[in-house]
């Protein structure tokens, strides 16, 4: 009975209390979760500038083993054409410097016999006689793709490996077949370390998701979306290539600039292996002498 009698006598919390309680863990979570954030993009955005440093390290490793020759930003390589029993590759930037992101199986994987009945050749383009590449078999690429890439939830599971977050300066690594191989570094007058060879880039833009496939802009295995290219009839010139930054509606950036979901800038990969984050307030004049390789242009002081 006594024991009874204590259980009835002990006191509960209040409605008021609990609610105030409520209220306490809700200005806390209010508070914490702008932090987590900042500590989460801060992660993200190291994330981007380590993989832009791979890419670039990779193209400089690339070009040393093929007496400077850079690869070209879709085309054969190393040579810009493949006479029968000649070992070269076809395809976008991004696959041929897969051996130097340490994806030499990857790369392997395309091996196909010629079409010409001689040595084997490699290829990303799919015909009767070379065979098709079939990028469903292999795994994404993290280091294609930014974290902090809003249009990556576009992507289906099923296709995300074809994806890419980065783009490529068309000035540089342009198509084989019109022009010959840009040359490390002497093909960069103005400065490696002065010159943007790629910068960040959405998935996504002004090019929404195909009906039952979504497939992205970016089809990293053919054609590594460019920036600053004549040859695609894009407008070039100090305020006609710029970069755009969050926050932006997912998917709705112009596809001849770059762009990311960082908020304030993005990050570019320099010539030298660097990467550097471009801050918004970047003049557009400064932006398009970093993009120039061999125009004898002088960064501005807001560089």
């Amino acid at each position: 009975m006594l024991l009874f009698r204590a259980f009835r006598c002990g006191r509960g919390f209040t409605l008021i209390e609990l609610l105030v309680v409520i209220a306490i863990i809700a200005i806390l979570i209010g508070l914490l979760l702008p932090a987590v954030q900042k500590v989460r993009e801060a992660a993200n955005r190291a994330q981007c500038q380590n993989n832009l440093k791979q890419i670039s390290l990779a193209v400089i490793n690339c070009a040393d083993v093929h007496q400077g020759k850079m690869p070209p930003g879709i085309g054969s390589y190393p040579q810009a054409t493949y006479p029968p029993g000649n070992y070269n590759s076809v395809g976008g930037f991004l696959f041929h410097i897969l051996p130097y992101i340490e994806q030499q199986n990857l790369f392997n994987s395309c091996l196909v016999p010629n079409e010409w009945g001689g040595g084997p050749t490699y290829s990303t383009w799919g015909s009767a006689t070379l065979g098709s590449y079939n990028p469903s078999l292999n795994p994404l690429i993290k280091t294609y793709t930014c974290p902090s890439d809003p249009t990556f939830a576009l992507i289906g599971n099923n296709i995300r490996y074809l994806v890419t977050s980065y783009a490529i300066n068309g000035q540089i690594f342009h198509n084989s077949w019109s022009k010959s191989y840009s040359i490390y570094p002497a093909s960069i007058v103005d400065g490696t370390s002065q010159t943007i060879f790629f910068t960040e880039k959405e998935m996504y833009c002004n090019n929404p998701p195909l009906a039952g496939k979504g497939w992205p802009q970016n089809y990293w295995v053919d054609w590594n979306p460019p920036i600053a290219a004549a040859g695609l009839g894009q407008p070039l010139g100090p305020g006609l290539s710029y970069f755009q930054v969050a926050p932006l509606p997912v998917g709705q950036c112009n596809a001849n600039w770059a762009n990311a979901g960082h908020t304030g800038g993005l990050n570019a990969g320099l010539g030298d292996g660097s990467v550097r984050f471009v801050a918004q307030g970047l003049t557009p004049t400064t932006w398009w002498y970093a993009l120039t390789p061999a125009a004898g242009d002088i960064l501005g002081p807001d560089w």
